[in-house]
């Protein structure tokens, strides 16, 4: 995983504005392939940014807390969580094109308060976030099941991890067709699925990737 520090405010002009709150929903935004890209947290510093490692860099600017992001890969999509000072976690889709450098700025939804104090916004989100992070890394029980999910795709459950109220599984998801796959996270929520990360959404004719998957604990 890609994992940048950062360090406060900074004035934009036009930009693309998203409104987020949860991190178990992608919010899409389009970025430049070959510039690098402004990202701000509106009323925040952000803290750190990950992603799947090689997919592109991050240059923070700790007086400022903004980050700039330059795609390294050649694909059309990809993920990443922001997360910001006071712990909120945002998630984001981006579409990698061949555009100028783009600005986006980040806001909670409509009608969200923030809590102010010590107290960390929405601190399940901290939790499934570490669960995420601790499937990505190899934590779990190994396990080895074929589950049928659509014609094309091999998708094994490959390791499990049971938290407190949580339940973490990965998988390894292979494109079996002669054709490019294109994935969207929604399409595995299923009642009771709390949050879902892929991290190739795009998977040429045999190629794989990693899904984690959070469900409401036993």
């Amino acid at each position: 995983m890609v994992l940048a520090l950062l360090g406060s405010s900074f004035q934009a002009g036009a930009a693309q504005i998203l409104f987020q709150s949860s991190p178990t929903e992608s919010t899409t935004a389009t970025v430049s392939r070959n510039e690098p890209n402004l990202f701000k947290v509106d009323g925040r510093k952000i803290r750190r940014i990950h992603g799947t490692e090689g997919m592109f860099t991050v240059t923070p600017e700790q007086d400022t807390g903004v980050a700039w992001l330059k795609p390294t890969t050649d694909k059309p999509l990809m993920s990443i969580f922001i997360t910001d000072d006071n712990g909120q976690h945002y998630k984001l889709l981006l579409k990698v094109e061949d555009i100028p450098a783009e600005t986006i700025i980040i806001r909670g939804s409509k009608g969200h308060v923030r809590k102010v104090g010590n107290i960390n916004n929405e601190p399940r989100n901290e939790e499934m976030l570490s669960a995420i992070l601790a499937l990505h890394d190899g934590e779990g029980d190994p396990k080895s099941e074929l589950v049928p999910l659509w014609k094309g795709v091999k998708f094994e459950l490959v390791r499990t991890l049971d938290l407190r109220d949580l339940r973490g599984e990965a998988y390894l998801l292979t494109n079996t067709s002669d054709r490019q796959v294109v994935m969207d996270e929604r399409d595995l929520y299923r009642d009771g699925v709390q949050a879902v990360s892929i991290e190739k959404l795009v998977l040429e004719a045999g190629d794989s990737t990693a899904v984690f998957v959070l469900s409401e604990g036993e």
